[in-house]
């Protein structure tokens, strides 16, 4: 099986996706019955067995549905076929663009309507629960020439699987294809190995969609490459190399893998990093590329607590100011309920939803001789407004909403 990146990994690619770091069809607040008439898939038993053509058209209808004007379809046969313990009949796919068979193929159980996909290592997948049809939408972004060099990727990425070279194969938007080692990562064009990117190892780590990837990481609009140093703890890193369209080739940045669990914002153009330390410590990042071509931090937030449970907080902000105060583990705690929970419900009956809102803690401070938890909330990093909560009565909140450190209007947030 070909995987690639960005949940697309058996496309004529896989992702990116970032928008959505990282898209597919969302059924929620569905019902079964719609799900399925959606995707085309009959899941009750047939009182009679399907026919073959009853067979392609069922095929027909998901694949209008899941992804319209991508292939064309055939019945290999007129007669079902035994894969594994099932009676199919098997429909092959071929692109639009380029004409090549597509994998997976699907196939109908001829009793029970069911469609599966149906892949070359003889994986079986229900098509309705299978992923890779979810994102198949994103190849509608591709231009026809990404397309056609997607596929082209595919079949060589194809041949590197057969001959056993390696488990898994990304492909990418310009018809190249990575795989990697314990010792390097190879770039394929054509059929040869363009170029040979050495690391410092990864020992441990098994090459899959989820430990190499493709993903504009300086946002010039090309996929750079990204492979995991180690696995198995609680924060990501990765080696970084970065593709330069001039030269046709990529290149290292230095000490990327210093950063953790970094994710791209195709949005800000800025990268974000988050490192646990332990249960309640974190650090987190802001990073953006100056002038130069180089990362540079523009803003932090760090939470570390102490032998006796208080929890200090250090932050600073993008003008190069520094703020540090310390809580009890307590306050610490009661905050982080309120901004996950009832913060959250007020600010969306009031203010509306955003998925662009955080809650930020900015300690404790005597408001009206009121001791309160301070809590900035932004959109889009922008401030919207400030949360005064009432210490001794967390249900009082004074509202201001200039962001000026003097409320407005005090509200009770359970009324």
């Amino acid at each position: 099986m070909i995987s690639t990146l960005n949940r697309w990994k058996r496309l004529l690619v896989p992702c990116l996706a970032a928008a959505l770091l990282l898209a597919g069809c969302s059924t929620a607040g569905e019902t079964d019955a719609d799900v399925e008439e959606f995707l085309g898939v009959q899941l009750q038993s047939q009182t009679t067995e399907l026919t073959a053509q009853d067979a392609l058209k069922k095929a027909q209808d998901f694949i209008d549905a899941a992804a319209p004007d991508q292939f064309q379809l055939s019945l290999t046969s007129e007669e079902t076929q035994t894969v594994g313990t099932q009676q199919l009949y098997m429909i092959q796919l071929t692109t639009q663009v380029g004409g090549a068979a597509y994998d997976p193929s699907l196939g109908v159980d001829a009793a029970s309507g069911i469609l599966y996909s149906c892949y070359a290592d003889g994986t079986l997948k229900p098509a309705a629960e299978d992923e890779h049809w979810e994102s198949i939408t994103e190849m509608a972004s591709l231009t026809p020439e990404e397309q056609q060099n997607l596929t082209e990727a595919n079949n060589y990425a194809s041949q590197i699987l057969e001959d056993g070279t390696t488990d898994f194969v990304l492909t990418l938007k310009t018809g190249r294809y990575v795989y990697a080692d314990g010792n390097a990562v190879y770039v394929g064009y054509g059929g040869n190995v363009q170029q040979t990117l050495f690391h410092d190892g990864n020992e441990g780590v098994v090459v899959d969609e989820t430990t190499l990837l493709a993903r504009d990481m300086n946002f010039d609009g090309y996929e750079d490459i990204l492979l995991a140093t180690s696995s198995g703890g609680v924060n990501s890193y990765y080696y970084l190399w970065l593709c330069d369209p001039a030269e046709g080739n990529f290149v290292a940045y230095p000490d990327f893998e210093k950063l953790a669990s970094p994710t791209p914002n195709a949005e800000t153009s800025r990268i974000s990093t988050y490192e646990r330390g332990s249960a309640s410590d974190y650090t987190q990042g802001v990073w953006e590329w100056d002038d130069t071509g180089m990362l540079v931090e523009v803003s932090s937030y760090q939470v570390a607590s102490d032998e006796s449970g208080n929890v200090t907080i250090s932050s600073t902000d993008e003008a190069g100011e520094t703020t540090e105060f310390t809580v009890t583990s307590e306050e610490y705690t009661t905050v982080n309920e309120l901004m996950s929970g009832a913060l959250v419900d007020y600010c969306i009956s009031r203010y509306g939803g955003s998925e662009q809102r955080a809650f930020t803690f900015e300690g404790m401070k005597e408001v009206t001789d009121i001791n309160c938890y301070s809590v900035l909330v932004t959109e889009g990093g922008t401030p919207t407004v400030r949360l005064f909560v009432d210490e001794s009565k967390t249900y009082m909140v004074m509202l201001d909403e200039d962001c000026d450190g003097t409320p407005e209007e005090t509200v009770n947030i359970n009324e």
